[in-house]
């Protein structure tokens, strides 16, 4: 039964107090020789503690997590906050440089680009760049280049190194198709009127095509003027929408298609592809939720999440729906090197109503086959990233890692899985000295 709450300030999802730095880590099994680089991720963890009747997952103060691999050595596990204003004032320390008074916290996403590491988070709060130690540097905005707030799910495009993304915010009336430069820098910014103020976590990218995402959870002001802190609710009188914008189209271009009425939070990938009647089409694998703060206001928890197939046909205006795998999952990822290219790989992390998480799952979508791998009694994980072998190995040559919580000792590890025994031993298991609260996102961000 749905409640108003889930309990994310418990068990694998309460805050950890203490930045630590570790070095030498133990290993148990063998790290592979080609991983020289950095596997980070953030989440929420409340520099303060906040008050459980009101704390909403998505609100937390950002604590960013990093593991540094080197020639098969574990050479550090450090945590850090990302400095905003909140943890600058608890912790007696200047404010970022750059800093803004409407910036908040950075909680959901680091990625690499243009030579720099950026936490991220969408709404308002613009990036923060970290040092390679994941000491918070200064806020960013591209250069002076950008012009408002930014996304958590930006897609770096292989082919040219843009990064591509939709951003939004409750004060405007539309959304913004960003693309940053491989430099760096802000290059296009359009605005793309929708009605109701709705909530666009991610997007998706094809060669030709930004996907947007414009489903019924929207900004409700009746819950800001109440105080809610996350003022985002399900909206069965906004109509879901898909859009297919040409990348470098104009606003009154995008083709708005008809959607399922549900929540997307994470899109697998997308790609362009050519009907057996020779008309072009676009087909997005995502996380369909069957709907979203509806009831359970402080954390997702409104229904399985389950992965599904849209085909996008701008010609016949319709959305044809596929259902992929009726198991709980969320988080998907893939090989980025794929990004708005056919893909036949996807890694999801086992997640069933409640945020009650599990194992992680491969599928391949050419068969039709799904491969489990569990990491053992009392042991979850979420999110999953794909690591290649080598800069041209094939799609499933490479690597699967993820930061394991195991209930049983309160601490956490990195495992790192071979993508072609998914559902077999791990090749190493890093053994971190502390636990990894549940989280978002991360990346792998190779020397």
């Amino acid at each position: 039964m749905s409640t108003s709450t889930v309990p994310v300030l418990e068990g694998g999802f309460a805050p950890v107090r203490e930045e630590v730095t570790a070095v030498d880590l133990r290993v148990t099994g063998t790290i592979p020789p080609e991983l020289n680089g950095r596997l980070v991720r953030i989440g929420p963890n409340p520099v303060t503690p906040p008050d459980p009747a009101t704390y909403h997952w998505f609100l937390g103060t950002g604590m960013v997590h990093g593991v540094r691999l080197r020639e098969g050595r574990a050479e550090w596990y450090r945590n850090r906050y990302v400095r905003d204003a909140e943890v600058a004032t608890a912790q007696g320390t200047e404010r970022l440089p750059g800093d803004r008074p409407e910036d908040g916290v950075v909680n959901t996403h680091v990625i690499g680009h243009a030579g720099r590491t950026l936490a991220l988070v969408e709404a308002g709060s613009r990036p923060v760049e970290l040092s390679d130690e994941l000491e918070s540097l200064a806020r960013w905005d591209f250069g002076g280049t950008l012009d408002g707030s930014f996304t958590a799910h930006p897609k770096l495009d292989p082919a040219t190194g843009e990064l591509h993304g939709v951003t939004y915010h409750w004060s405007w009336d539309h959304v913004r198709h960003v693309v940053v430069d491989a430099d760096g820098r802000v290059r296009r910014e359009l605005a793309v009127p929708v009605p109701d103020g709705p909530m666009v976590h991610d997007c998706a990218l094809t060669e030709r095509y930004v996907v947007l995402l414009d489903l019924p959870v929207t900004f409700r002001m009746e819950a800001a003027a109440a105080g809610a802190p996350f003022p985002y609710r399900w909206n069965p009188a906004h109509r879901p929408r898909v859009g297919l914008l040409p990348r470098e189209g104009a606003a009154g271009e995008v083709r708005w298609l008809e959607a399922p009425e549900c929540y997307v939070f994470h899109t697998l990938n997308a790609y362009d592809e050519v009907g057996a009647n020779g008309t072009a089409r676009v087909v997005v694998d995502l996380v369909r939720h069957p709907r979203m703060f509806a009831t359970v206001h402080n954390a997702p928890s409104e229904g399985t999440p389950t992965l599904e197939r849209w085909t996008l046909d701008p010609t016949a205006g319709t959305v044809s729906v596929t259902e992929l795998d009726d198991a709980g999952q969320e988080f998907p990822r893939h090989d980025e090197r794929l990004v708005g290219r056919r893909h036949r790989y996807g890694y999801t992390a086992a997640i069933a109503e409640g945020l009650v998480s599990g194992g992680a799952l491969k599928h391949d979508l050419a068969t039709g086959r799904r491969e489990a791998h569990d990491y053992g009694p009392g042991r979850s994980t979420l999110e999953p990233v794909f690591v290649p072998r080598a800069p041209d190995a094939a799609e499933d040559d490479g690597w699967v890692l993820s930061t394991v919580y195991d209930a049983t000792t309160g601490r956490s590890d990195v495992v790192i899985l071979h993508a072609q025994d998914f559902a077999g031993d791990p090749v190493a298991t890093i053994h971190l000295p502390v636990r990894v609260p549940f989280g978002f996102h991360g990346s792998w961000i190779p020397d």
